[in-house]
Protein backbone atom coordinates (compact mmCIF):
# COMPACT_ATOMS: atom_id res chain seq x y z
CA UNK A 1 0.00 0.00 0.00
CA UNK A 2 1.14 3.28 -0.54
CA UNK A 3 2.32 5.62 1.99
CA UNK A 4 0.04 8.59 2.08
CA UNK A 5 1.71 12.30 2.59
CA UNK A 6 0.13 12.74 5.84
CA UNK A 7 0.94 9.26 6.89
CA UNK A 8 4.74 9.56 6.09
CA UNK A 9 4.68 13.07 7.93
CA UNK A 10 3.68 11.89 11.23
CA UNK A 11 6.72 9.27 11.39
CA UNK A 12 8.86 11.49 10.20
CA UNK A 13 8.57 14.01 13.14
CA UNK A 14 8.78 11.41 15.10
CA UNK A 15 11.99 9.62 14.17
CA UNK A 16 14.06 12.32 12.40
CA UNK A 17 16.16 12.53 15.40
CA UNK A 18 16.72 8.81 15.03
CA UNK A 19 20.14 7.17 13.20
CA UNK A 20 17.71 4.96 11.00
CA UNK A 21 14.38 6.81 10.69
CA UNK A 22 13.87 6.70 6.75
CA UNK A 23 13.89 2.77 7.50
CA UNK A 24 10.84 2.68 9.11
CA UNK A 25 9.16 4.03 5.54
CA UNK A 26 8.24 0.74 4.09
CA UNK A 27 9.31 1.52 0.38
CA UNK A 28 12.41 2.88 1.57
CA UNK A 29 13.58 0.23 4.06
CA UNK A 30 12.43 -2.59 0.92
CA UNK A 31 15.05 -0.69 -1.41
CA UNK A 32 17.30 -0.54 1.12
CA UNK A 33 17.21 -4.21 1.89
CA UNK A 34 17.33 -5.16 -1.98
CA UNK A 35 20.53 -2.60 -1.93
CA UNK A 36 21.91 -5.00 0.67
CA UNK A 37 21.66 -7.64 -2.05
CA UNK A 38 22.50 -5.34 -5.13
CA UNK A 39 25.65 -4.81 -3.74
CA UNK A 40 26.51 -7.93 -2.52
CA UNK A 41 26.66 -9.00 -5.70
CA UNK A 42 28.00 -6.15 -7.30
CA UNK A 43 31.21 -6.61 -5.42
CA UNK A 44 31.33 -10.68 -6.17
CA UNK A 45 31.11 -10.18 -10.00
CA UNK A 46 33.54 -7.91 -10.33
CA UNK A 47 35.73 -10.58 -7.87
CA UNK A 48 34.85 -13.59 -9.69
CA UNK A 49 35.25 -11.81 -13.16
CA UNK A 50 38.83 -10.47 -12.58
CA UNK A 51 39.61 -13.92 -10.76
CA UNK A 52 38.30 -16.22 -13.92
CA UNK A 53 39.60 -14.24 -16.38
CA UNK A 54 43.15 -14.80 -14.86
CA UNK A 55 42.56 -18.40 -14.21
CA UNK A 56 41.79 -18.81 -17.91
CA UNK A 57 44.28 -16.49 -18.78
CA UNK A 58 47.40 -16.00 -16.22
CA UNK A 59 48.18 -13.08 -18.32
CA UNK A 60 48.26 -9.44 -17.13
CA UNK A 61 46.98 -7.83 -20.01
CA UNK A 62 43.74 -10.31 -20.02
CA UNK A 63 43.06 -8.38 -16.82
CA UNK A 64 43.87 -4.89 -18.33
CA UNK A 65 41.39 -5.98 -21.15
CA UNK A 66 38.77 -6.81 -18.38
CA UNK A 67 38.78 -3.10 -16.58
CA UNK A 68 38.28 -1.66 -20.06
CA UNK A 69 35.49 -4.18 -20.64
CA UNK A 70 33.45 -3.19 -16.87
CA UNK A 71 34.57 0.42 -17.32
CA UNK A 72 34.30 1.48 -21.21
CA UNK A 73 30.19 1.11 -20.98
CA UNK A 74 29.23 3.11 -17.88
CA UNK A 75 31.34 6.14 -19.35
CA UNK A 76 29.91 5.52 -22.13
CA UNK A 77 25.72 5.16 -21.51
CA UNK A 78 25.75 6.39 -18.10
CA UNK A 79 24.60 9.89 -19.58
CA UNK A 80 22.27 8.38 -21.76
CA UNK A 81 20.89 6.11 -18.99
CA UNK A 82 19.82 9.74 -17.17
CA UNK A 83 18.11 10.24 -20.24
CA UNK A 84 16.02 7.64 -19.99
CA UNK A 85 15.52 8.04 -16.86
CA UNK A 86 13.75 11.55 -17.21
CA UNK A 87 11.22 10.08 -19.85
CA UNK A 88 10.45 6.68 -18.61
CA UNK A 89 9.07 5.40 -15.12
CA UNK A 90 11.95 4.93 -13.20
CA UNK A 91 11.03 1.85 -10.88
CA UNK A 92 10.40 0.17 -14.32
CA UNK A 93 13.79 0.79 -15.73
CA UNK A 94 15.16 -0.01 -12.06
CA UNK A 95 13.82 -3.55 -12.37
CA UNK A 96 14.48 -4.36 -16.28
CA UNK A 97 18.05 -3.43 -15.79
CA UNK A 98 18.28 -5.51 -13.03
CA UNK A 99 16.83 -8.56 -14.78
CA UNK A 100 19.11 -8.38 -17.64
CA UNK A 101 22.14 -7.99 -15.21
CA UNK A 102 20.53 -11.33 -12.79
CA UNK A 103 20.50 -13.02 -16.64
CA UNK A 104 23.79 -12.44 -18.03
CA UNK A 105 25.49 -13.26 -14.34
CA UNK A 106 23.11 -16.75 -14.83
CA UNK A 107 24.64 -17.17 -17.99
CA UNK A 108 28.48 -16.30 -16.86
CA UNK A 109 27.25 -19.03 -13.74
CA UNK A 110 26.63 -21.76 -16.16
CA UNK A 111 28.91 -21.68 -18.52
CA UNK A 112 31.71 -21.29 -16.05
CA UNK A 113 29.71 -24.93 -14.55
CA UNK A 114 29.95 -26.59 -18.05
CA UNK A 115 33.39 -25.67 -18.77
CA UNK A 116 32.67 -23.84 -21.76
CA UNK A 117 33.93 -20.07 -20.39
CA UNK A 118 36.29 -18.54 -22.67
CA UNK A 119 38.05 -14.96 -22.24
CA UNK A 120 36.22 -13.42 -25.07
CA UNK A 121 32.77 -14.52 -23.70
CA UNK A 122 34.11 -13.17 -20.33
CA UNK A 123 35.04 -9.92 -21.39
CA UNK A 124 31.34 -9.79 -23.54
CA UNK A 125 29.50 -10.84 -20.40
CA UNK A 126 31.34 -7.78 -18.38
CA UNK A 127 31.09 -5.44 -20.55
CA UNK A 128 27.24 -6.50 -21.18
CA UNK A 129 26.46 -6.65 -17.31
CA UNK A 130 27.96 -2.55 -16.99
CA UNK A 131 25.66 -1.77 -20.03
CA UNK A 132 22.59 -2.79 -17.86
CA UNK A 133 24.60 -0.99 -14.86
CA UNK A 134 24.81 2.13 -16.44
CA UNK A 135 21.39 2.61 -16.90
CA UNK A 136 20.83 1.13 -13.95
CA UNK A 137 22.41 3.95 -11.75
CA UNK A 138 20.84 7.18 -12.58
CA UNK A 139 17.03 5.26 -12.36
CA UNK A 140 18.13 3.97 -8.90
CA UNK A 141 19.46 7.88 -7.88
CA UNK A 142 16.52 9.60 -9.03
CA UNK A 143 14.40 7.05 -7.36
CA UNK A 144 15.47 7.54 -3.43
CA UNK A 145 13.09 10.67 -3.74
CA UNK A 146 9.85 9.01 -4.63
CA UNK A 147 10.55 6.48 -1.90
CA UNK A 148 10.53 8.74 1.42
CA UNK A 149 9.24 11.87 2.43
CA UNK A 150 11.33 15.19 1.84
CA UNK A 151 11.92 14.96 5.70
CA UNK A 152 13.88 12.05 6.14
CA UNK A 153 15.53 12.25 2.77
CA UNK A 154 19.25 13.22 4.32
CA UNK A 155 18.88 10.74 6.58
CA UNK A 156 17.93 7.92 3.53
CA UNK A 157 21.03 9.20 1.25
CA UNK A 158 23.39 8.76 4.35
CA UNK A 159 22.14 4.99 5.13
CA UNK A 160 22.08 4.29 1.43
CA UNK A 161 26.05 4.88 1.43
CA UNK A 162 25.95 2.19 4.05
CA UNK A 163 25.92 -0.55 2.15
CA UNK A 164 28.36 0.20 0.07
CA UNK A 165 31.01 1.23 2.49
CA UNK A 166 30.41 -2.25 4.31
CA UNK A 167 30.21 -4.47 0.89
CA UNK A 168 33.36 -2.86 0.14
CA UNK A 169 34.92 -4.86 3.15
CA UNK A 170 32.76 -7.56 3.52
CA UNK A 171 31.61 -8.66 -0.32
CA UNK A 172 35.03 -9.63 -1.80
CA UNK A 173 36.08 -11.46 1.05
CA UNK A 174 33.09 -13.54 1.53
CA UNK A 175 33.68 -14.11 -2.45
CA UNK A 176 37.04 -15.00 -2.39
CA UNK A 177 36.70 -17.18 1.06
CA UNK A 178 33.92 -19.30 -1.62
CA UNK A 179 36.03 -19.29 -4.61
CA UNK A 180 38.65 -20.75 -2.53
CA UNK A 181 36.65 -23.43 -1.34
CA UNK A 182 34.28 -24.38 -4.34
CA UNK A 183 35.76 -22.83 -7.04
CA UNK A 184 35.72 -19.74 -9.16
CA UNK A 185 31.75 -20.86 -10.48
CA UNK A 186 29.96 -20.12 -6.64
CA UNK A 187 31.07 -16.49 -7.08
CA UNK A 188 29.05 -16.15 -10.02
CA UNK A 189 26.03 -18.18 -8.59
CA UNK A 190 26.09 -15.53 -5.55
CA UNK A 191 26.16 -12.78 -7.70
CA UNK A 192 23.12 -13.81 -9.51
CA UNK A 193 21.15 -15.53 -6.18
CA UNK A 194 21.91 -11.81 -4.24
CA UNK A 195 20.67 -10.12 -7.87
CA UNK A 196 17.87 -11.76 -8.03
CA UNK A 197 16.53 -11.53 -4.28
CA UNK A 198 17.19 -7.59 -4.89
CA UNK A 199 14.98 -7.65 -7.94
CA UNK A 200 12.38 -9.76 -5.78
CA UNK A 201 12.62 -6.73 -3.16
CA UNK A 202 12.57 -4.03 -5.85
CA UNK A 203 8.76 -5.29 -7.37
CA UNK A 204 7.66 -4.80 -4.18
CA UNK A 205 7.91 -0.70 -4.25
CA UNK A 206 5.23 1.39 -4.44
CA UNK A 207 6.70 4.73 -5.53
CA UNK A 208 5.01 7.89 -4.72
CA UNK A 209 4.20 10.45 -7.58
CA UNK A 210 4.03 9.80 -11.31
CA UNK A 211 6.61 8.48 -14.19
CA UNK A 212 8.24 11.46 -16.01
CA UNK A 213 6.19 12.90 -18.62
CA UNK A 214 7.74 12.72 -21.92
CA UNK A 215 8.33 16.41 -23.50
CA UNK A 216 8.52 15.26 -26.93
CA UNK A 217 12.19 15.87 -27.50
CA UNK A 218 15.28 13.57 -28.88
CA UNK A 219 16.91 11.98 -26.62
CA UNK A 220 20.41 14.03 -27.80
CA UNK A 221 18.75 17.08 -27.56
CA UNK A 222 17.06 16.06 -23.99
CA UNK A 223 20.97 14.50 -23.19
CA UNK A 224 22.43 18.56 -23.91
CA UNK A 225 19.50 19.91 -21.98
CA UNK A 226 21.09 18.37 -19.12
CA UNK A 227 24.76 19.53 -19.61
CA UNK A 228 23.35 23.09 -20.01
CA UNK A 229 21.10 23.16 -16.81
CA UNK A 230 24.23 22.24 -14.90
CA UNK A 231 27.01 23.99 -16.71
CA UNK A 232 24.66 27.06 -16.42
CA UNK A 233 24.13 26.52 -12.98
CA UNK A 234 27.03 27.71 -10.27
CA UNK A 235 26.07 25.80 -7.53
CA UNK A 236 25.49 21.99 -9.86
CA UNK A 237 28.51 22.54 -11.29
CA UNK A 238 30.43 23.39 -7.93
CA UNK A 239 28.89 20.49 -6.08
CA UNK A 240 29.20 17.70 -9.09
CA UNK A 241 33.01 18.93 -9.57
CA UNK A 242 33.38 18.44 -5.96
CA UNK A 243 33.06 14.72 -7.05
CA UNK A 244 34.88 14.73 -9.67
CA UNK A 245 37.84 15.79 -7.76
CA UNK A 246 37.38 13.36 -5.31
CA UNK A 247 37.44 10.89 -7.98
CA UNK A 248 40.20 12.43 -10.11
CA UNK A 249 42.26 13.26 -7.00
CA UNK A 250 41.47 12.33 -3.31
CA UNK A 251 40.74 8.59 -3.72
CA UNK A 252 43.22 7.95 -6.24
CA UNK A 253 45.28 7.29 -3.34
CA UNK A 254 43.89 3.87 -2.94
CA UNK A 255 45.56 2.88 -5.80
CA UNK A 256 49.33 3.49 -4.06
CA UNK A 257 48.07 1.80 -0.50
CA UNK A 258 50.03 -1.57 -1.78
CA UNK A 259 53.16 0.65 -2.43
CA UNK A 260 52.73 2.19 1.41
CA UNK A 261 52.08 -1.23 3.08
CA UNK A 262 55.43 -2.83 1.18
CA UNK A 263 57.85 -0.45 0.92
CA UNK A 264 57.09 2.54 3.22
CA UNK A 265 55.48 0.39 6.29
CA UNK A 266 57.36 -2.73 5.39
CA UNK A 267 54.51 -4.42 6.13
CA UNK A 268 53.04 -6.65 3.57
CA UNK A 269 49.68 -7.86 2.31
CA UNK A 270 48.60 -7.54 6.35
CA UNK A 271 49.29 -3.49 6.18
CA UNK A 272 47.63 -3.14 3.41
CA UNK A 273 44.81 -5.15 4.86
CA UNK A 274 44.97 -2.87 8.00
CA UNK A 275 44.82 0.43 5.55
CA UNK A 276 42.37 -0.82 3.82
CA UNK A 277 40.05 -1.80 6.54
CA UNK A 278 40.89 2.15 8.46
CA UNK A 279 39.82 4.21 5.65
CA UNK A 280 36.39 1.84 5.57
CA UNK A 281 35.69 1.76 9.40
CA UNK A 282 36.20 5.72 8.94
CA UNK A 283 33.62 5.72 5.86
CA UNK A 284 31.09 3.91 7.79
CA UNK A 285 31.21 6.08 10.74
CA UNK A 286 31.01 8.96 8.75
CA UNK A 287 27.71 7.36 7.72
CA UNK A 288 26.53 6.85 10.24
CA UNK A 289 27.41 10.31 11.50
CA UNK A 290 25.59 11.83 8.79
CA UNK A 291 22.65 10.21 9.28
CA UNK A 292 22.06 11.08 12.79
CA UNK A 293 23.01 14.71 12.64
CA UNK A 294 22.45 15.78 9.30
CA UNK A 295 19.00 17.82 10.04
CA UNK A 296 21.15 19.75 13.34
CA UNK A 297 23.71 20.78 10.64
CA UNK A 298 22.48 24.53 10.63
CA UNK A 299 25.12 25.67 7.64
CA UNK A 300 25.35 22.48 4.83
CA UNK A 301 27.11 24.37 2.40
CA UNK A 302 29.49 25.87 4.89
CA UNK A 303 29.83 22.20 6.60
CA UNK A 304 30.47 20.40 3.17
CA UNK A 305 32.93 22.23 2.04
CA UNK A 306 35.27 22.45 5.46
CA UNK A 307 34.73 18.62 5.60
CA UNK A 308 36.52 18.89 1.59
CA UNK A 309 39.28 21.39 2.63
CA UNK A 310 39.90 18.88 5.66
CA UNK A 311 40.08 15.83 3.20
CA UNK A 312 42.51 17.15 0.84
CA UNK A 313 44.35 18.24 4.03
CA UNK A 314 44.31 15.03 5.92
CA UNK A 315 45.55 13.18 2.70
CA UNK A 316 48.53 15.56 2.52
CA UNK A 317 49.22 14.47 6.47
CA UNK A 318 48.91 11.11 5.07
CA UNK A 319 51.12 11.43 2.02
CA UNK A 320 54.09 11.72 4.89
CA UNK A 321 53.24 9.72 7.40
CA UNK A 322 56.61 8.53 9.07
CA UNK A 323 54.87 4.91 10.55
CA UNK A 324 52.22 2.57 10.32
CA UNK A 325 50.07 3.49 13.43
CA UNK A 326 49.82 7.56 12.43
CA UNK A 327 49.09 6.39 8.71
CA UNK A 328 46.03 4.37 9.93
CA UNK A 329 44.73 6.76 12.40
CA UNK A 330 44.81 9.71 9.34
CA UNK A 331 43.19 7.08 6.84
CA UNK A 332 40.13 6.61 9.55
CA UNK A 333 39.83 10.36 9.32
CA UNK A 334 40.24 10.73 6.00
CA UNK A 335 37.11 7.91 5.54
CA UNK A 336 35.09 9.92 8.13
CA UNK A 337 35.81 12.94 5.94
CA UNK A 338 35.38 12.05 2.99
CA UNK A 339 32.25 9.82 3.29
CA UNK A 340 30.94 13.26 5.47
CA UNK A 341 31.02 15.58 2.83
CA UNK A 342 29.89 13.60 -0.50
CA UNK A 343 26.96 12.44 1.42
CA UNK A 344 25.75 16.10 1.91
CA UNK A 345 26.86 16.79 -1.36
CA UNK A 346 24.33 14.13 -2.78
CA UNK A 347 21.49 15.18 -0.35
CA UNK A 348 21.80 18.77 -1.51
CA UNK A 349 21.48 18.01 -5.26
CA UNK A 350 18.25 15.40 -4.76
CA UNK A 351 17.00 17.95 -2.48
CA UNK A 352 17.24 21.03 -5.36
CA UNK A 353 17.11 19.70 -8.65
CA UNK A 354 14.25 19.58 -10.56
CA UNK A 355 12.14 16.26 -10.88
CA UNK A 356 11.75 16.63 -14.69
CA UNK A 357 15.75 17.31 -14.96
CA UNK A 358 16.87 14.36 -11.55
CA UNK A 359 17.96 11.70 -13.74
CA UNK A 360 20.39 13.73 -16.05
CA UNK A 361 21.94 15.37 -13.40
CA UNK A 362 22.61 12.58 -11.06
CA UNK A 363 23.61 10.25 -13.91
CA UNK A 364 26.40 13.29 -14.28
CA UNK A 365 26.80 12.68 -10.68
CA UNK A 366 27.40 9.30 -10.63
CA UNK A 367 29.32 9.48 -13.85
CA UNK A 368 32.16 11.08 -11.75
CA UNK A 369 32.34 7.92 -9.90
CA UNK A 370 33.56 6.11 -12.17
CA UNK A 371 36.13 7.89 -13.36
CA UNK A 372 38.02 6.48 -10.25
CA UNK A 373 40.39 4.22 -12.61
CA UNK A 374 41.61 7.48 -14.51
CA UNK A 375 42.33 8.75 -10.68
CA UNK A 376 44.18 5.73 -10.21
CA UNK A 377 46.40 6.23 -13.64
CA UNK A 378 46.95 9.77 -12.93
CA UNK A 379 48.47 8.87 -9.60
CA UNK A 380 50.62 6.16 -10.96
CA UNK A 381 52.01 8.10 -13.44
CA UNK A 382 52.91 10.51 -10.67
CA UNK A 383 54.51 8.17 -8.22
CA UNK A 384 56.36 6.37 -10.95
CA UNK A 385 57.72 9.62 -11.96
CA UNK A 386 58.29 11.24 -8.83
CA UNK A 387 57.55 8.94 -5.55
CA UNK A 388 54.19 7.77 -4.20
CA UNK A 389 53.90 10.25 -1.28
CA UNK A 390 54.64 12.62 -3.89
CA UNK A 391 51.44 11.39 -6.12
CA UNK A 392 49.33 11.42 -2.68
CA UNK A 393 50.54 14.94 -1.45
CA UNK A 394 49.52 16.49 -5.03
CA UNK A 395 46.03 14.70 -4.97
CA UNK A 396 45.50 15.96 -1.00
CA UNK A 397 46.33 19.69 -2.27
CA UNK A 398 44.11 20.08 -5.22
CA UNK A 399 40.95 18.83 -3.09
CA UNK A 400 42.36 21.26 -0.40
CA UNK A 401 42.85 24.24 -2.86
CA UNK A 402 39.39 23.41 -4.75
CA UNK A 403 37.55 23.25 -1.52
CA UNK A 404 39.06 26.22 -0.32
CA UNK A 405 38.48 28.36 -3.39
CA UNK A 406 34.54 27.05 -3.20
CA UNK A 407 34.47 28.32 0.55
CA UNK A 408 34.85 32.46 -0.64
CA UNK A 409 31.04 31.95 -2.46
CA UNK A 410 28.47 32.83 -0.44
CA UNK A 411 25.88 30.87 -2.67
CA UNK A 412 27.80 28.02 -1.52
CA UNK A 413 28.14 28.76 2.22
CA UNK A 414 24.30 29.55 2.45
CA UNK A 415 23.00 26.05 0.60
CA UNK A 416 20.77 24.27 3.61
Amino acid sequence: MRDSPDASRAPAQTARLSTFAALKARNYCLYWVGLVFYVLGHRAEYVTFAWITWEVTHDPLSLGYLGLAQGVPLVVFQLFGGVLADRTNRLRLLIGTQVLTALTLTVAFGLTVLGLVRVELLLALAALSNTFRAFDEPSRLSLIPQLIDRERLPNAIALGSIPWQAGRMIGPSITGVLIAAFGGAVGFGLAAVASYTALVLYSRLRPAGSAPAGDGQRLFRQLVEGLSFVGGNFVFTSLIGLALFNSLFALSYITLLPIYADWYFHTGSTGYGLLQAAHGSGALLGTLTVATIAHRIPRPGTALLIGATCLGLLLMVFSRAPWMELALAVLVLVGFSNTFYLTQVSTILQQAVPDQLRGRVMSLYSLCWNLLPLGGLLAGVLAAAVDARFAVLVGGAMVAANALLLLTSRRLRALS
